[in-house]
């Protein structure tokens, strides 16, 4: 078998002469002119020519400026939303303006305050003065994040009610369920595990404003209604420094209707000094039954 002689330079330079710049063989052979490219290593460009890099870089850019936008822009609709909410209980307390703000949540701080979304308007009338609502919580997990929790949601609801004129008592009933040994039970998993028991009423928050017409103050008191010594008991054991929660360290059934009939009294006492001021029109006796 013969020897194959190697390729001169010469050979070697007229061989590579015959290939384009992809390295195919040019069938215009070395007498076809052919522009020649100057590629650098170095460069980001594509030696192809290609500007898809580009275009998809352009696309991913256009996408995450278009869902920035989109995020800023619910943000600023829902903030503003929230706002009327409060606005509109302000300046006009009714059932539906009270719906509102427990649905999108009231302006308290500098952020918001939101309620369970399981809720009841009871009343909402300016011309009682009153505004109650009923509540369900199935969040909190225990008897302490129940009290802090609610106690919160009652203040902010009841500064923004009481700053209307017309608005002198806010009502909050706290529910919650309860198991078979009377513990509280909340949602799991993003409330796809809905808590489960039954309902039982908890506490209730009563805020009341008070208004004299021989002076220029105005005295806000809160009560807290219907918390018995076996919830109060469980609140001292789970923060060891509850001592003063309730009035009485054993409120029972029967303080509880005391005082409830003292609440509606207080609501039947109510006359037009609570909108043009000076003495009071009603007196118990003038309400209470006759024996």
């Amino acid at each position: 078998m013969a020897k194959k002689t190697p390729l001169t330079p010469e050979e070697v330079t007229e061989l590579f002469a015959q290939l384009d710049d992809s390295g195919v063989l040019d069938p215009g052979g070395p007498h076809r002119k052919r522009t020649r490219r100057t590629i650098d290593p170095l460069s980001d460009e594509d030696p192809s020519g290609s500007n898809v890099d580009h275009a998809i870089s352009r696309a991913a850019m256009a996408v995450i400026i278009g869902v920035l936008l989109l995020v800023l822009g619910m943000q600023l609709w829902y903030g503003i939303s929230r706002r009327l909410n409060t606005a509109n209980l302000s300046d006009t307390a009714n059932a539906q303006t009270v719906s509102l703000a427990l649905e999108g949540g009231v302006e308290w701080g500098n952020g918001f305050t939101q309620f369970p979304h399981d809720f009841t308007v009871e009343e909402a009338d300016e011309r009682t003065g009153i505004v109650e609502v009923s509540v369900v919580d199935t969040e909190s997990s225990n008897e302490l994040e129940l009290f802090s929790n609610s106690q919160i949601q009652a203040a902010a609801l009841a500064t923004n009610a009481l700053l209307n004129d017309n608005i002198n008592q806010v009502v909050y009933n706290v529910s919650a369920r309860l198991d078979e040994d009377g513990n509280i039970t909340y949602d799991h998993l993003f409330g796809l595990l809905p808590a489960q028991g039954e309902e039982g009423v908890i506490f209730t928050f009563v805020w009341t404003k008070y208004r004299s017409g021989d002076s220029a103050n105005i005295d806000w008191e809160l009560r807290i209604i219907g918390m018995d010594e076996d919830i109060a008991g469980r609140i001292q054991e789970q923060v060891n420094s509850v001592s003063s929660l309730i009035d009485t360290p054993g409120i029972d059934q029967d303080d509880f209707d005391a005082q409830r009939s003292e609440l509606d009294l207080e609501r039947e006492l109510l006359g037009g000094e609570q909108y043009l001021g000076g003495p009071a029109e009603k007196y118990p006796e003038d309400v209470r039954p006759q024996e």
